[in-house]
């Protein structure tokens, strides 16, 4: 396996533990959605319904990773899933020196116009209960999404979200507070303690928040990780089944 190892600087607001799988090219996977447009916030969505899930993705964006693969694969079991285009095209590699400064820019005060886009568009076709799902810096999102009546459960895969918080200056024990919905939790082994067992988000949701840890992976596995590792493919397998089993039950 190759992963990247970042700067003193870039670790201690980084969306990304310091060892963390890099982008991974899966420009071979032939998408089943289609790219949808609202003002200038381009959106991919799989599937219908009235049960919606917003797809959060990580700090490689539109196009990183297994990203797309896994929406249309949440689509197949029913649900509408809509991946917005937060950073208008744009990504970056958490070993770029700019990489602080690219995550400041986000600020909810930034990303709250496009979630009400997304709302609006996914009620427009016919969505009723939400449910959200985030990767990486994308579970600073689910957090937030959560807190609103529409939805039923939010899903943070190797989530960032206690470093976005600082990095923004939001308060991750005020998000966690706010929340209103059932949480699942999937830690990698070097992901925040807060994320973890007895850790914050534990503390304060309590039995709303499922925590299933996967020790023996880095951060990034489920997106980016090669599937020709068996342990990877064993996880991201797993990790599959629990967020379709979440949403299931959830939404």
């Amino acid at each position: 396996q190759h992963y990247f190892i970042q700067s003193n600087l870039s670790q201690r607001m980084s969306c990304c533990p310091p060892i963390s799988h890099p982008f991974l090219d899966n420009a071979e996977y032939k998408c089943k959605g289609s790219v949808e447009k609202v003002d200038d916030l381009e959106l991919y969505v799989a599937g219908s319904g009235d049960k919606c899930v917003i797809w959060n993705y990580d700090i490689f964006g539109f196009n990183g990773g297994r990203t797309r693969q896994n929406v249309d694969l949440l689509a197949e079991h029913g649900f509408m899933v809509i991946l917005p285009d937060y950073y208008r095209g744009g990504f970056i590699t958490p070993t770029d020196p700019g990489l602080v400064d690219f995550i400041k820019k986000y600020t909810y005060d930034v990303l709250e116009p496009d979630v009400n886009r997304v709302l609006s568009f996914a009620k427009s076709r016919g969505a009723k209960t939400f449910g959200s799902l985030g990767t990486c810096w994308g579970s600073y999102l689910v957090l937030k999404y959560s807190s609103f009546p529409d939805f039923k459960g939010g899903v943070s895969i190797h989530p960032s979200h206690s470093n976005i918080c600082k990095a923004v200056e939001d308060s991750e024990e005020n998000l966690l507070k706010n929340i209103t919905c059932k949480q699942l939790f999937m830690p990698a082994g070097n992901d925040h303690e807060n994320t973890k067992s007895g850790g914050l988000g534990d503390q304060i949701l309590k039995d709303n928040l499922t925590i299933e840890d996967f020790p023996d992976m880095m951060h990034g596995w489920s997106m980016r990780g090669d599937l020709a590792d068996p342990k990877i493919k064993r996880d991201v397998d797993r990790a599959v089944n629990l967020y379709l089993n979440f949403f299931k039950s959830n939404l």
